[in-house]
């Protein structure tokens, strides 16, 4: 999949903009705040229907602009071609429309144009709090599956009304609240082992890809190693079902309602990276952070180009800055041919060892092509 052309209005410090893209390499370079990482952003929230950058639609608009647009046509490995349209209104919000048919659901639009992006945020994948790597799990198997984003959406929901149950539990009846909370269990059960399971499944089946990509960027011998961690991992995974995660929700009901949320579930699981044995987000060197972002990046474009059966869009968001230039290269050359490329940074690339780019300086949002 690969998107020919970007049309922005009123879309950050763009107030009207077309660009035409390489299908192989681009590369957008200019100082700091001219508008680099906002055309990056733009391909993001096509892609996934949000920002990786903030959670209100509202920021995305020019100031003082009351509704904004983007639209990118695609074609695909057919040939087939698409256009995709995210209006943004300032009171209405967004509405998404694919092949000029408006969207009732936002989630349908996940994994039909896959996307993987590095930016200066993602060192919080390894180094972060866990909700980060479940956080990157869950974006990268829903783009992979509409009936994970599905179960996803849907345990969150209950959760939702789970924890606002026990939040109210002290001033509702016991009997009442007990009742309550069974009926939430059931559900919660079902669709926790779902999530569980997918993940689960996923560390199991490409724990190696991780493995190779760690030993194309690193400059060690050493091995990454990826667990999934829950409250269920000493059992075996078809031993994980509805029946027994009740079980469990049972042994943590006295906490559950003393602390007012839900203390069992894939909500609060974690991915353990480890560098030969050590836990990496505790003992693991600057570099070996960054080498292990990439490695996780490097995996997620095999994997949804494996799953999917089509390229990923790849965003390289801030690269010189982030990677010090052996790893930066390293980066680009294992990433040219393996789906359309996108990078930012300050300066030009002006060795051509990097590979062949279309190249776009950005002044004071003012794109120009300076092939």
């Amino acid at each position: 999949m690969i998107i020919r052309k970007l049309r922005l209005l009123n879309f950050r410090n763009y107030a009207q903009l077309e660009l035409s893209f390489s299908p192989a390499m681009n590369f957008f370079y200019g100082a700091n705040a001219q508008g680099k990482s906002n055309l990056l952003e733009a391909l993001h929230c096509l892609a996934l229907t949000r920002s990786f950058r903030t959670a209100a639609d509202q920021e995305l608009l020019c100031f003082g602009a009351e509704s904004g647009e983007v639209v990118g046509e695609y074609v695909d490995e057919r040939g087939s071609e698409h256009v995709l349209t995210m209006l943004y209104r300032r009171e209405q919000g967004k509405q998404i429309s694919l092949d000029r048919k408006r969207l009732s659901s936002h989630a349908a639009l996940v994994g039909k144009f896959p996307i993987v992006l590095f930016s200066p945020e993602s060192h919080r994948i390894t180094a972060g709090a866990p909700a980060e790597r479940r956080r990157f799990i869950d974006v990268l198997l829903s783009q992979g599956s509409p009936i994970y984003l599905a179960d996803l959406q849907e345990y969150n929901r209950i959760l939702r009304q789970r924890n606002a149950l026990l939040a109210e539990v002290h001033t509702a009846a016991p009997h009442h609240a007990n009742r309550t909370l069974a009926a939430w269990d059931e559900s919660l059960a079902v669709y926790g082992c779902k999530i569980i399971q997918a993940r689960c499944q996923f560390v199991q089946n490409n724990a190696h890809l991780l493995q190779q990509a760690y030993a194309h960027i690193a400059a060690s011998s050493h091995s990454l190693q990826l667990a999934y961690r829950s409250q269920f991992e000493t059992l075996p995974l078809a031993a994980i079902t509805p029946s027994c995660f009740q079980e469990r929700l049972g042994e943590y009901r006295v906490r559950e309602k003393q602390r007012g949320q839900t203390l069992v579930g894939p909500h609060r699981d974690d991915l353990e990276l480890r560098i030969n044995g050590v836990d990496l987000r505790r003992f693991g060197s600057r570099g070996e952070h960054k080498s292990a972002i990439m490695a996780l990046k490097m995996m997620e474009t095999e994997y949804l180009k494996l799953k999917l059966n089509t390229t990923p869009m790849i965003l390289l968001d801030d690269l010189i800055s982030e990677l010090d230039e052996s790893r930066a290269r390293q980066c680009v050359q294992y990433f040219s041919g393996r789906g359309q490329l996108f990078i930012s940074a300050v300066t030009k690339l002006t060795d051509s060892s990097w590979g062949e780019a279309v190249n776009f300086r950005i002044h004071e949002g003012i794109v120009k092509m300076v092939n």
